[in-house]
């Protein structure tokens, strides 16, 4: 219990990080008011509960605020008709480019082109766009083909081939994108560690339902060693969730995420359930990458309309070198 206390606790900090820099209303629109024109950028996201993205709205605005550029941004809610009219108040304010990381790509065609049309840069972010300027995305099925390497590498080194290892999926479902990292996980262990048998899948952005997950999946299915899962969200709660569940032997369990946030690598140091996470850059890299992309845009300069996250598998011979690296040690 004090684990899943101090797991809130860690949770309302977060949120107390988003809306320290600029209020979020009940709509989901920014109560601030920004210095319209060429060195604004408004940002929508889908679902600010992500970690991943609350560590990028603060690296952007301060990033931003170095490079000249102020960063509002907005919640969706995963509302896409919210965000939608989020899109639009930002072309009413007269911002030089708009970041979208989309609930629904199709819902956001027109308004979009609206964007483009009033000579505004719209940058993609995750989600792929039909109307851009340039994109920042994930490899999204060699994303999850590594996470699942990753497990079926543990799995053979702790388990007999011919031992049946049960393992459960925190997926997204109802991401296109995500669907396809899930597709990935599921095919890199199957190929690579026939031995394991799915039996439970859930889907999971955020640590509270990563916890929950965890402690359902465990209590339905007793002889789970496994969990993969498509997010730090779920691979942080999830982590959580197996550790109140009783488990806690370093070689007994083996859980598997994507992100590599700070509280994921902490994991991975401390010899917890999570063995290894697959970085994109993190939410850090990610904040500054879309600053630069924008002032690329906007200075004019020819870029690459698609550009994709690195891809790199963290565990325990690199943790601490990359928390050293990424999070100042």
């Amino acid at each position: 219990m004090k684990k899943l206390v101090k797991l809130a606790a860690a949770v309302a900090t977060a949120a107390l990080l988003l809306t320290g820099c600029t209020t979020i209303s009940e709509s989901g629109g920014s109560n601030a008011t920004p210095a319209a024109g060429g060195n604004t950028v408004g940002i929508t996201f889908s679902d600010l509960s992500n970690p991943v993205w609350a560590e990028l709205v603060q690296e952007a605005q301060d990033y931003g605020s170095e490079k000249g550029l102020t960063v509002n941004y907005v919640d969706a809610r995963n509302d896409a008709a919210q965000q939608v009219t989020q899109i639009e108040n930002f072309i009413q304010q007269g911002v030089s480019t708009i970041i979208i990381c989309a609930v629904d790509s199709n819902a956001l065609v027109d308004v979009t082109k609206r964007a483009q049309a009033a000579g505004i840069k719209v940058v993609g972010y995750t989600q792929v766009l039909k109307n851009y300027d340039a994109q920042y995305l994930v490899d999204a099925y060699n994303t999850g083909y590594a996470n699942g390497e990753a497990a079926a590498t543990w799995i053979n080194k702790n388990f007999d081939k011919g031992e049946t290892v049960e393992w459960g999926l925190m997926d997204l479902p109802r991401f296109p994108e995500i669907i396809e990292r899930a597709d990935g996980i599921k095919e890199a262990i199957a190929k690579l560690a026939p031995n394991a048998k799915l039996v439970a899948t859930a889907p999971a952005l955020t640590a509270e339902e990563g916890v929950t997950n965890a402690e359902n999946f465990l209590q339905a299915n007793p002889n789970l060693k496994v969990i993969a899962t498509i997010g730090g969200g779920g691979a942080v709660g999830g982590n959580e969730g197996v550790k109140s569940s009783g488990i806690t032997g370093k070689d007994t369990f083996g859980l598997f995420g994507i992100d590599a946030t700070e509280n994921e690598i902490q994991n991975i140091i401390n010899g917890d359930p999570e063995k290894s996470t697959i970085s994109l850059g993190g939410g850090k890299a990610h904040g500054r990458t879309l600053v630069d992309i924008t002032l690329d845009l906007l200075a004019g300069k020819d870029i690459e309309k698609d550009q994709f996250m690195p891809i790199t598998v963290i565990d325990g011979s690199n943790a601490q070198k990359y928390y050293d690296e990424v999070f100042g040690g």
